[in-house]
């Protein structure tokens, strides 16, 4: 077995957006949907439009990309007790 055949590390980028694996540049950008009925929206765009299908997609193998981003938008779009005063 020769040096090229070894496997090697990668890195992993402190940013969450980025995907984690081998391979170089890539143009995934895990705020926006890329197949599908939604193609193009964003994940914030989901969250007001089609909520369901964002929780949908984050239990979808097709969606674990985007996991991170769903439960990043849907924590910040659930209100919480203190959110409101009286």
């Amino acid at each position: 077995m020769n040096e090229s055949d070894e496997r090697r590390a990668f890195e992993i980028a402190a940013d969450s957006r980025v995907p984690v694996g081998p391979g170089g540049e890539t143009s995934f950008d895990a705020t926006r949907v890329d197949f599908g009925h939604h193609t193009g929206r964003t994940i914030e765009e989901l969250a007001t439009l089609d909520p369901d299908y964002l929780r949908w997609l984050a239990r979808h193998a097709s969606g674990a990309r985007y996991r991170a981003e769903i439960a990043r938008v849907l924590a910040s779009a659930i209100p919480r007790a203190g959110d409101w005063e009286r």
